[in-house]
């Protein structure tokens, strides 16, 4: 038995300023145990896939039952330089 996740579409939108990115998107529990102490890790990738930069979250609710999903939402500097975004998840 074990918690495993997938990490869902990811939304991106500028904040009201224009110098955030707001990084959001769902991570699905597609193991056979509930999940707990579960972080998220968004990287703003250049055209080369260096991270350009990078930020954790954590997901809610942080307990992912089977079959369902946390959310979450990064803030990022709004840099040119990011072209596409990595995102992994774990937890136990």
């Amino acid at each position: 038995m074990s918690a495993e996740f997938e990490i869902g579409p990811i939304k991106q939108s500028v904040g009201e300023h224009g110098t955030l990115l707001f990084i959001e998107g769902t991570v699905r529990n597609v193991g056979t145990r509930p999940s707990r102490d579960v972080k998220v890790w968004v990287e703003g990738l250049d055209d080369d896939s260096n991270v350009v930069a990078r930020e954790e979250a954590l997901p809610d609710p942080q307990e992912i039952l089977p079959g369902t999903v946390g959310r979450y939402l990064v803030k990022l500097p709004n840099d040119a330089k990011i072209k596409t975004f990595h995102v992994e998840a774990i937890g136990r």
